[in-house]
């Protein structure tokens, strides 16, 4: 058949194109083009930070600011500081020249009145007030207060002379009476044996702590001993309170030199009055 006498002519396979390879577009972080492009402050070009000279519209550029833009603001911010810091020296030197006149007007008077307040010197000889010299050796602080307990203790002694001295002679003796006025004699002499050794330590005071101590012993002794007696032993007590009373005979003396000492130091003797 004549059908098949024409060949039809085979298809051709379009050949397809290889797909272009594309450079691989560099990630930027967020925030990065900020940081290294700007636009070009006339034409709004994306340009690199850096940039002198904007491409499209020659504008030169100078940190991002048009040339002709960042001369006018140089020029404007000299001419302000010139004329700030004219118009401060002005008015400084003008203050200081108002202020000259001012201090020479108030420093006149009160040199003629310096002048005139300088008293003369006069004929009649002026007589310095005497001091009270204070002693080359100043009392140790310990050795003061011992010296202020002392007078409390002899205070005492004294106050319990006249008790035992008023119990020694009454009508009817009372030996436990007499008992409780040795037992606290006794006592207050211990303690002023040991205030003695504080004021032997210092020289001014070594004479009066020996004085002291030979008066506190004997109390201290007779003491003791008669409260060795039984109570029931009128006589010994009887006997005792009379030793007692002829040794505190010799207080007064002993006080007058504490009282010495303390004065010679400025201490008030009437400190030791305890309430």
């Amino acid at each position: 058949m004549t059908v098949n006498a024409v060949r039809r002519s085979r298809r051709r396979t379009s050949q397809t194109r290889p797909e272009p390879i594309l450079a691989p577009i560099e990630s930027l972080s967020i925030g990065e083009i900020n940081q290294t492009i700007f636009d070009c402050p006339t034409c709004s070009r994306p340009l690199a930070l850096g940039a002198r000279r904007c491409p499209g519209c020659g504008t030169r550029l100078v940190f991002g600011v048009a040339l002709g833009k960042a001369t006018l603001l140089a020029s404007l911010g000299l001419a302000v500081g010139i004329a700030a810091g004219g118009a401060l020296g002005f008015g400084l030197g003008l203050s200081r020249a108002g202020s000259a006149p001012v201090l020479a007007a108030v420093t006149s008077p009160s040199e003629s009145s310096t002048a005139s307040s300088v008293p003369k010197p006069s004929a009649t000889p002026t007589i310095a007030p005497t001091l009270t010299p204070a002693p080359a050796d100043p009392m140790p602080a310990l050795a003061r207060s011992s010296l202020l307990q002392a007078l409390g203790v002899n205070d005492r002694l004294r106050t319990n002379g006249l008790a035992l001295k008023a119990a020694a002679s009454a009508r009817r003796f009372d030996p436990s009476a007499v008992a409780v006025i040795l037992r606290s004699m006794s006592a207050d002499t211990v303690f002023g044996q040991q205030l003695v050794g504080q004021l032997a330590d210092w020289p001014s005071s070594a004479a009066v702590a020996q004085d002291l101590n030979a008066l506190y012993g004997q109390v201290h002794d007779a003491s003791t001993a008669g409260l060795d007696a039984s109570v029931r032993n009128a006589a010994a007590y009887r006997a005792a309170a009379a030793t007692v009373l002829k040794i505190l005979a010799g207080l007064p003396a002993a006080s007058a030199e504490v009282n010495a000492v303390a004065k010679s130091v400025r201490l008030d003797p009437s400190a030791s009055q305890a309430p």
